[in-house]
């Protein structure tokens, strides 16, 4: 019997992470109001920040000297980031307590901190705990342990959101913990991983360790995410939180368009890239990342116009029809995180040459256009400002990557095979429905099964042609 593939088990759960993200979304749009809705997406970029900052790089410090110092890494790694969680988490507290615990009708109690740090810590655990796993090749068991943490976590907010319907806040975060910490305790029982619980004081030299090789990497995280979710909290400030509902929703599925493009590729891209560029072939890792890019932008623009055809579907599948964008917004954030599917394939080239300083200045002067850009967009546009802010943080940080990449390794673009695509989406967005936008009609879902396999269809032949003619292209400049 033919042994199933490896990377088939890690397909099969990355898959399902944003299909059961998606099903908590669909729940709790349901069961919440918008305006409690935003309330709660105000809380979730900050714990995840919190476990970020707080880990100071734990996780990717096990993976990398696991093989040298075994469970030693993991044990050294709790401790440092327990430690590191409570001290932000006194921070905190002090700074509540001296400016007060409320802020624009959205109440924050000390009793919520405790419930937003026990999240954190539990949370930052199980973090560890993946990263031990992955790097001890568990293969299976690492994937069955990130699908169920995923629904242990999506059961446990979702219960605690319905039992503490009159503070759901202080439900996700309690749910969240629970849910964490049920997890683990199956591991412990079930598997006897007792070691889960057991850290060790490290040495001042691993704390050095910790901080110089894991918390750049941290950083460069942290500012990937704050580019897309720090207009949040000026959508707060100057609009309502059921603004921000609605930005998060139409953030989630224009994210979700293009990462379900994206990331395999840059899956099956960097390995290669990488193995080339290490025998010094420097042609022929610009021949992979330049095929891949290309195929993704040929892909991308039928994307793109098939989901503004059906944006209602999308939000009404997501969430429902109350957090769709006023009009244009969506397709704002569809061609922001497009491009961000290019800068994804671009910026390979500052991890061949081991530049992520520069990366993350450039991260870090496109979440200042953005920032700085909604403060003033967002009072005059609504939403509309707050998705221009994004979408020219996004140009910036693309624009700029992809300039300096041009100087080490000349990615090639191929236009003309951009034309057919892009009047397969101009025909997706201007040819009329069947059923005149009307989404409780039948004929509006059997025109998106039409179009999709219409679309699927075009991008397929499209490839090919493209795949075909570049592989040609390669051989003939090879002779």
């Amino acid at each position: 019997m033919k042994r199933i593939p490896v990377t088939f088990y890690y397909y099969l759960s990355f898959s399902l992470m944003p299909v059961l993200g998606l099903l908590q979304t669909k729940i709790l749009t349901t069961i919440l109001p918008p305006k409690t809705f935003g309330e709660v997406q105000l809380i979730l970029p900050l714990l995840g920040w919190t476990v970020l900052i707080g880990g100071m790089g734990a996780p990717q410090f096990i993976i990398r000297f696991y093989s040298r110092d075994g469970i030693k890494a993991y044990k050294e790694g709790l401790f440092i980031s327990v430690v590191a969680i409570l001290i932000i988490g006194l921070i905190g507290c002090s700074f509540l307590i001296c400016f007060g615990v409320n802020y624009k009708g959205l109440e924050i109690s000390v009793w919520m901190v405790l419930i937003f740090l026990l999240a954190v810590l539990t949370q930052q655990v199980v973090a560890l705990v993946k990263s031990l796993l992955r790097v001890q090749e568990r293969h299976v068991f690492y994937n069955v342990t990130l699908i169920c943490a995923k629904i242990f976590l999506v059961a446990g907010v979702i219960i605690g959101v319905i039992w503490r319907s009159e503070f759901p806040i202080e439900g996700y975060l309690l749910g969240s913990a629970v849910a964490s910490i049920a997890m683990l305790l199956l591991l412990i029982g079930l598997f006897q991983m007792q070691y889960l619980w057991k850290s060790r004081i490290p040495s001042w030299t691993t704390i050095g360790r910790v901080i110089s090789y894991g918390f750049p990497i941290v950083c460069m995280m942290l500012m990937g995410d704050l580019l897309p979710n720090l207009n949040r909290y000026v959508i707060f400030a100057k609009l309502n939180t059921s603004a921000v509902a609605k930005y998060v929703v139409g953030c989630m599925i224009t994210a979700l368009c293009f990462q379900t493009l994206y990331e395999p590729l840059n899956t099956i891209l960097h390995p290669r890239v990488f193995r080339t560029w290490e025998k010094d072939s420097k042609i022929e890792s610009r021949e992979i990342i330049t095929r891949y890019l290309n195929l993704y932008i040929i892909v991308g623009l039928i994307v793109c116009g098939l989901s503004i055809r059906f944006e209602d579907i999308l939000f009404n599948i997501v969430a429902n029809m109350d957090y769709r964008l006023p009009g244009g917004c969506f397709a704002i954030l569809l061609l922001s995180n497009f491009l961000l599917g290019i800068y994804r394939f671009v910026s390979i080239h500052y991890y061949l040459e081991r530049n992520t300083i520069e990366l993350g200045l450039c991260f870090l002067l496109s979440i200042i256009v953005t920032f700085s850009a909604a403060l003033m967009l967002v009072k005059k546009m609504g939403l509309m400002g707050a998705a221009l802010s994004f979408f020219l943080g996004v140009v910036f940080l693309t624009g700029a990557v992809w300039l300096r990449g041009q100087q080490n390794i000349r990615i090639r673009l191929f236009p003309k095979y951009y034309i057919s695509a892009v009047i397969v989406l101009l025909f997706l967005i201007f040819v009329p429905s069947l059923s005149a936008w009307n989404i409780y009609s039948s004929l509006r879902w059997l025109d998106a099964g039409v179009s999709f396999g219409i679309a699927a269809c075009f991008a397929f032949f499209l490839t090919k042609i493209f795949d075909k003619n570049y592989r040609s292209l390669v051989i003939n400049e090879g002779n």
